[in-house]
């Protein structure tokens, strides 16, 4: 595992709202990114993608679709890790905390966690 991190880019074009990532590799990385971008996707921020001083990524918020594609490919996936960097956004007392969108993904991430849980007992019984 390795360490990234993500910059959301106000309109302004200015550096907001940085968040570290644990990813396996540069293209879990930049597809968890993404999806946190769709996320907060009301906010119309772009990204930068850094591990450390290597520039891995820049996308802009113009695709809201194909980011939700995205966000629903690693909610699939690595749940437990777009949760947990949804709620730190969330908690971060930033701007990007304010974003409806990213409240809505959150809540939608921990049904569809709560749903598979009795799932995953089931297989383990």
């Amino acid at each position: 595992m390795a360490s990234y991190r993500i910059y959301f880019i106000d309109r302004l074009r200015k550096v907001r709202w940085p968040h570290d990532l644990i990813a396996a590799d540069d293209n879990d990385a930049i597809a968890l990114a993404q999806a946190l971008q769709f996320a907060c996707s009301d906010l119309q921020a772009d990204i930068e993608l850094w591990q450390e001083g290597r520039f891995i990524l820049a996308a802009s918020c113009t695709n809201p679709a194909r980011l939700r594609a995205v966000w629903d490919d690693v909610n699939a996936h690595h749940q437990n890790v777009l949760v947990e960097s949804e709620e730190a956004l969330l908690n971060s007392r930033s701007t990007v905390a304010r974003s409806r969108t990213l409240l809505q993904t959150l809540d939608a991430a921990r049904a569809q966690s709560e749903l598979a849980a009795p799932e995953r007992k089931v297989r383990l019984a």
